[in-house]
């Protein structure tokens, strides 16, 4: 039972530290390994994007969202800073409310399922994806009390 009690915060810690998408992460393609391919050999194929939420549209049985694709690090988080002209369409089945799409960064898994070229911001391409798996990642902002100071326990980024 000692054993146990040693072992049990170790397995947590681990736990803590793997990707939020898990072993299928490390299969899927990234945004920049399927843009290098051509559009008919990935339809299908497992993809990771993720980035800063730009537009969505909803229904009561789906999510579209619209995203710049920005690097993930090892928790598959996006960076904050992503390329406009990278985009992905990722469609979420089931309602997701607006508020919770609100200045966020926005992280899926899931299958290919369109690849489109687009000449808005210059030549790019447009990757649609059914997400198996998402992940919406808020930016701490920080808490201001009447002095204007942020308080204990908030990252200030300016």
């Amino acid at each position: 039972m000692k054993k146990i009690f040693q072992i049990l915060p170790l397995t947590f810690v681990l736990a803590a530290c793997s990707s939020t998408f898990g072993s299928a992460a490390k299969d899927a393609l990234t945004y920049e390994a399927a843009v290098s391919q051509p559009a008919k050999a990935i339809l299908g194929k497992k993809m990771i994007v993720g980035g800063p939420v730009i537009a969505y549209q909803y229904s009561p049985s789906q999510t579209q969202i619209e995203i710049a694709s920005a690097p993930l690090n090892e928790e598959s988080a996006p960076a904050k800073i992503a390329n406009n002209k990278d985009r992905a369409i990722v469609i979420v089945n089931g309602y997701i409310p607006p508020e919770e799409l609100d200045n966020v960064r926005f992280s899926a898994i899931g299958r290919i399922t369109d690849v489109a070229q687009i000449e808005r911001y210059g030549k790019s391409t447009v990757i649609m994806i059914t997400a198996d798996d998402y992940r919406i990642w808020r930016t701490s902002q920080p808490m201001f009390g009447p002095s204007s100071k942020p308080r204990y326990g908030y990252k200030y980024d300016l």
